[in-house]
């Protein structure tokens, strides 16, 4: 009898703590960094690169039964808009165990050069199971009896993001449909639920540093539920070096402080770490939690689409009191390059650079008397005498003809030269030249006579934080 009703207890006690838990929104996933997918579906496929995904966390340390989640989700980015997703989770709490599969939509919308609109839509079922042997199994108790049967629901959520740079700001209703989790039936009814349960995030990740070598990454969180009792915020901060180590912690307003550790190991597999302190008010010595993220990455990261005309801003560049008189003396000798030199007197360098008539001659001129000369690969970039070899830092020299990826712009060549060699140290090939134009240090990392090329190098060096400004200049 005393160990009927102890199962009938532990019955209860895993349905409240499973209805509490049961949709993606609502899981007590602390590490909201290692995979916003968790969280929001819209964040689906938002680092460009298809990964894989597995998760591990542990409730109520030292305590029998307690309760743990794992899962495993794949994002896959298709192409430049669209993106799916493939998630299975598993909840187990006392004595139940909740499964859910889902398949998630994201579709991206470029509004700018590095800001987008992100939407993610899932869909799915769920189903619930009791863990009781046979014995245990065979009582009158009604509570075992509704939960003995293996019962499957439709589950569901829907989210939104909006990214700018390192800016992202989410909202998701965390729960589409209602279900009655423990039923008559073996399946719940299909409704929509009221969608009382939300979720509002928002975290902004920025670098510090003369090298930008460090990352810090704060962000918050807000849950709504329908019944009102998983009301809760979080806040937190990560702080990376080089991506590939970080640390951080975060507070949650009911789980309490957790810390957070992890590490990239060459580009491909990601771990993440946290550990959970028991709540200060819970008078529970042993309620800390572990929690575990592992993230696989698969293939190349594909480029982002961007919208067009908009221009990178320069922060190093700082426009000589004489750039007016410049641009306007430019201006009336060769109107069709006026972007490029009002982007300039602006202190923005131009993106998209446009090619003149005179430059399109000169270029014909050169195919002529040098067929070769325009026929370019990636090592065949438009180089000078005074170019010093691949490995140590370049002399300054005038800039020649060509398009160049620049990632900084100096007014002192000694300023240029430092900031040369420390990307030297890191194992880039990047050289400075004086343009004489403005009587300014360029350092670039890439040059060719092509211009489509220039633009692609360009686009991919951006995806690394340190040239995440890149920007082509045409020297003509």
């Amino acid at each position: 009898m005393t160990k009927r009703l102890l199962t009938s207890a532990l019955v209860i006690l895993g349905l409240v703590s499973l209805l509490q838990a049961q949709t993606p929104g609502h899981r007590p996933y602390r590490q909201f960094f290692a995979n916003p997918y968790l969280f929001n579906p819209a964040y689906v496929g938002i680092n460009n690169q298809t990964e894989l995904n597995l998760s591990y966390r542990q409730q109520w340390i030292n305590f029998k039964d307690a309760p743990v989640i794992t899962g495993l989700n794949i994002q896959i980015p298709t192409n430049d808009r669209v993106a799916l997703g493939f998630s299975l989770t598993s909840d187990k709490q006392v004595l139940l165990r909740n499964s859910t599969f889902m398949a998630t939509f994201g579709y991206q919308i470029p509004l700018a050069e590095n800001q987008s609109l992100r939407f993610g839509l899932s869909g799915g079922v769920g189903m619930n199971a009791l863990d009781l042997n046979a014995e245990e199994l065979n009582t009158n108790d009604p509570a075992v009896i509704n939960a003995s049967n293996n019962n499957f629901y439709v589950d569901g959520n829907v989210g939104v993001v909006y990214s700018h740079s390192g800016l992202k700001v989410g909202f998701a209703f965390t729960e589409l449909f209602a279900s009655n989790s423990f039923n008559h039936d073996t399946f719940s009814k299909f409704a929509f639920s009221n969608l009382r349960n939300r979720l509002y995030s928002m975290s902004y990740r920025f670098n510090v540093g003369v090298m930008e070598n460090f990352a810090i990454e704060p962000y918050v969180l807000y849950r709504q539920s329908a019944d009102g009792l998983q009301d809760a915020w979080e806040a937190a901060s990560v702080v990376y070096y080089k991506d590939k180590i970080w640390t951080g912690a975060g507070y949650n307003q009911n789980n309490g402080l957790a810390l957070f550790l992890g590490m990239n190991l060459k580009d491909k597999l990601r771990v993440n770490y946290s550990y959970e302190f028991p709540p200060m008010k819970s008078g529970v010595a042993a309620t800390s939690a572990h929690e575990l993220h592992l993230t696989l990455k698969f293939g190349k990261k594909k480029t982002p689409v961007y919208a067009k005309n908009n221009k990178p801003k320069s922060t190093i560049y700082q426009r000589p009191a004489n750039e007016t008189s410049e641009v306007e003396e430019k201006r009336n000798n060769d109107v069709e390059s006026e972007e490029e030199q009002v982007a300039i007197a602006k202190n923005a360098p131009a993106e998209d650079v446009k090619t003149t008539p005179s430059q399109n001659k000169a270029t014909e001129n050169i195919a002529r008397t040098n067929p070769e000369a325009v026929k370019v690969n990636k090592n065949d970039v438009a180089k000078t005498e005074a170019v010093s070899p691949a490995g140590r830092p370049a002399k300054s020299f005038t800039i020649a003809k060509g398009h160049y990826v620049v990632v900084a712009v100096f007014s002192m060549m000694d300023h240029s030269t430092k900031f040369t060699k420390q990307l030297v140290k890191e194992g880039y090939d990047v050289n400075v030249a004086l343009n004489p134009k403005n009587k300014f240090y360029y350092v670039y990392i890439f040059s060719t006579y092509d211009v489509e090329e220039a633009k692609k190098m360009r686009n991919q060096y951006r995806w690394k934080n340190l040239f995440k400004e890149a920007w082509v200049f045409t020297m003509d």
